[in-house]
């Protein structure tokens, strides 16, 4: 099966409903006056189509967020900016409260690998865990996020942005809170039907949330010992306090500071952990002599 690029089915939508120039919503008819995909100064906004739409009886916007039907990521590799957009100011203790409520599976995890262990290298060193958003379970480190209706409306609609990304520019024009989505529509990725077939399916997201749950994800940041690396400064849900102890290496892990501290922080302290013992990717195994 071929990559899907989502973007592609916003694209096909708003050429149909500008190809349409009409269509039906709640048994009136509209005809489009704007339509295009919203663009912030900075980052993504909620809103993936944005249509101004003139009845009989009023002119009415029609601000859209467009899910595929298979698709499970809300949002990915979460940053603190990005998580108080979406839970406004609760964010850090939202996230501390969902980590900790499986605090167990971070506990239990093999912090270092020897050898290759599923996806992972070997000669790893585990940094900290990452913060996802998704439609479903994904691993042991995932659960639901005990959220009210209005953070869940939060989360779809994205109604705590900022300015840059409320207000977008919809073909080069900058409009008032055309970046807070209030519908969803789901759908395939092909578009074959009529805008009055799409229209129908809109459904507004503070009904869209009623029962709907919303799950996390802590996805692992490893230091590879093979190539020196790790993969990027990513904000870290959890991370792992590395340090020398009584000549030994240990590892704290740190719930109570969410997205806060990043992955260069880590892999740079790793590596200078490593450098002082001399250890490096040809004698790895030398490591076990320091743990207890």
């Amino acid at each position: 099966m071929g990559i899907i690029n989502y973007s592609n089915t916003e694209i096909s939508l708003i050429k149909l409903f500008k190809n349409s120039k009409v269509f039906e919503f709640n048994n009136e008819s509209y005809t489009v006056l704007n339509i295009g995909k919203p663009r912030s100064e900075k980052g993504e906004c909620k809103t993936d189509i944005y249509i101004l739409a003139k009845s009989a009886s009023e002119s009415k916007e029609f601000k859209i967020s467009v899910k595929q039907h298979n698709a499970d990521f809300l949002e990915n590799k979460m940053r603190l900016e990005r998580a108080i957009e979406i839970f406004g100011i609760q964010a850090p203790t939202i996230i501390k409260q969902s980590t900790l409520r499986i605090k167990k599976s971070f506990e239990d995890e093999m912090l270092i690998n020897f050898e290759r262990k599923g996806r992972t290298e070997p000669k790893c060193i585990t940094l900290g865990w990452k913060f996802e958003l998704l439609n479903r379970i994904s691993g042991k480190k995932s659960g639901i996020l005990i959220l009210n209706k209005q953070q869940k409306i939060d989360v779809y609609a994205g109604t705590n942005i900022g300015p840059g990304k409320a207000n977008s520019m919809v073909n080069d024009i900058k409009i008032k809170d055309s970046g807070i989505a209030e519908f969803i529509l789901e759908t395939d990725h092909n578009i074959t039907q009529s805008a009055n077939y799409y229209m129908s399916k809109l459904v507004k997201i503070d009904h869209y949330v009623v029962g709907k749950d919303i799950y996390f994800a802590c996805k692992a940041l490893n230091y590879r010992a093979t190539s020196d690396k790790w993969d990027g400064d990513r904000s870290l849900a959890v991370y792992v306090d590395w340090k020398m102890q009584n000549n030994k290496l240990v590892g704290d892990l740190v719930f109570s500071n969410p997205l806060r501290v990043k992955g260069n922080q880590c892999g740079r302290n790793v590596q200078k952990i490593l450098k002082s013992l001399k250890i490096d990717k040809d004698n790895f195994d030398d490591l076990k002599k320091y743990l207890s």
